[in-house]
């Protein structure tokens, strides 16, 4: 069972409604790592794969939808992204996978390797334009995605 399957079937089990756009194509995530000109780490793309992008218990975590390159709001990882480096809130190495409104972004950080495809997420803090400081808040996707769903699930 993979992590994605464990995290489906404990969403299941808390009774709460999962909302997803469905899965993402091989061909769209390549044009997404080669417009956003990076490459996503394997946990990410699995997650691409599986839901394309999800809410759950009123968080929303960034990923492909239906509009691919087209997408002009949230979830739209590369929507997202794009927007967030426009504004200085990212740089050119990040990937937005998650904000908390009026506090912190969460970006999956491509500059740094934090094991076999895999890639550390990071918090940044909106003054991140004027100080670009990082926090590594986790090592992969994969952790991040079990750590928060569960998170949610306790809070229910």
């Amino acid at each position: 069972m993979n992590y994605l399957e464990t995290i489906e079937s404990e969403i299941n089990a808390s009774g709460e409604e999962l909302t997803f756009a469905g899965s993402a194509s091989d061909s769209l995530i390549l044009e997404f790592e080669k417009e956003m000109g990076l490459k996503f780490p394997y946990s990410y793309t699995l997650f691409l794969k599986k839901f394309g992008a999800l809410s759950f218990a009123g968080d929303t975590y960034y990923g492909a939808t239906k509009s691919g390159l087209a997408a002009t709001s949230i979830p739209s990882v590369f929507f997202a992204t794009m927007k967030a480096r426009s504004q200085g809130d990212a740089d050119s190495k990040m990937v937005v996978i998650q904000s908390s409104g009026y506090g912190p972004i969460y970006s999956i950080d491509t500059s740094i390797n934090s094991g076999p495809n895999e890639n550390p997420i990071i918090e940044t803090e909106l003054s991140f334009k004027r100080e670009p400081n990082k926090k590594i808040i986790f090592e992969n996707y994969e952790l991040f995605l079990l750590s928060t769903i569960r998170k949610a699930i306790e809070e229910l």
